[in-house]
């Protein structure tokens, strides 16, 4: 009777247990509200749906083949056939930006889920046995990481590993984990002094599932957040590392390379750097607007305005 008790006090006062007696439909749905109430999150949402449609359904939205090429209509401008026009090597722009898509999508998607996973547990552990020696360690780790200049260590990386998507993946979840960790970690300093926390530690629940159970719920809606925030950067690094030749092999359309090839031919096509550019531009807005009206639909307070 005594832990049923303890079980029924602690559900009252955990917040995560709360949001999972509500269906996952009404929390969507809720939050979702929240998010197009805010100004401009409605137009980050709206494109990054599409930039999701583009990644999915490319074979079926491009008008063309985005490595077909025809050599007598290069450096074309838009027209009816050609929506944005051609390369300097008269492949379709528009059918490569659409096929882009994939790869921003891919490293975006990729590179945050596995930086997160990793981070927000290291951060959780780390928190939890605040001032122990697996404390130092994980923070040690930390700080090791993050002394080196992001995009610098990611260059190293992927110039070991070798070109590749999955390399370049992997590069950018390495630099990015200690971000989520200290955000996890200070989240878990916390809420691991809140009332559910030490009724289930009186109920002599063992650490591990008290971290996945009662912390790691209740510390993420800041890590959403930067989950969002973090998306666009990827994408702009990612872009960045294929710009230098680190990136994904051609003939693989990437907004990188595309700016790489358009760079070379500025003067005689602006076209070719000029709508990759506006892709990166609009997708890291997109994101920004988004993970802010995030920010406010995963807040009570603001929500409240």
């Amino acid at each position: 009777m005594k832990t049923n008790s303890i079980n029924q006090t602690e559900a009252q006062v955990n917040p995560a247990q709360v949001m999972l007696k509500r269906k996952w439909t009404d929390t969507l749905r809720v939050t979702l509200r929240a998010v197009v109430r805010v100004k401009g999150g409605l137009w980050g949402g709206i494109f990054i749906s599409i930039m999701l449609l583009c990644a999915i359904g490319a074979q079926w939205l491009a008008p063309n083949d985005p490595n077909a090429q025809d050599i007598m209509h290069r450096f074309a401008g838009p027209s009816r056939d050609h929506f944005f026009g051609t390369d300097y090597l008269g492949r379709d722009i528009f059918s490569r930006i659409i096929y882009g898509c994939r790869i921003a999508v891919l490293v975006a998607f990729g590179s945050v889920t596995l930086s997160s996973i990793v981070g927000v547990f290291l951060g959780v552990v780390s928190g939890y046995n605040e001032g122990k020696k697996i404390d130092y360690f994980i923070i040690w780790i930390f700080d090791i990481v993050r002394s080196f200049p992001q995009i610098i260590l990611a260059l190293a990386i992927v110039a070991v590993l070798g070109p590749s998507l999955l390399n370049v993946v992997v590069a950018l979840a390495f630099t990015a984990f200690p971000f989520y960790g200290r955000v996890a970690r200070a989240q878990t300093l916390s809420v691991k002094e809140a009332d559910y926390v030490k009724a289930a530690e009186a109920m002599g629940l063992k650490p591990l599932k008290i971290i996945s159970r009662h912390i790691t719920p209740n510390i993420m809606a800041p890590v959403i957040v930067c989950l969002g925030m973090d998306m666009a950067t990827m994408i702009v690094w990612e872009s960045g590392l294929s710009f230098l030749g680190l990136g994904v092999r051609p003939p693989t359309a990437s907004w990188g390379i595309m700016l790489r090839n358009g760079y070379k031919y500025i003067q005689t096509s602006p076209y070719m750097i000029l709508w990759p550019a506006l892709a990166i531009a609009l997708a890291m807005i997109a994101f920004s607007l988004f993970s802010e009206g995030l920010r406010v639909a995963l807040d009570p307070k603001e929500r409240e305005r």
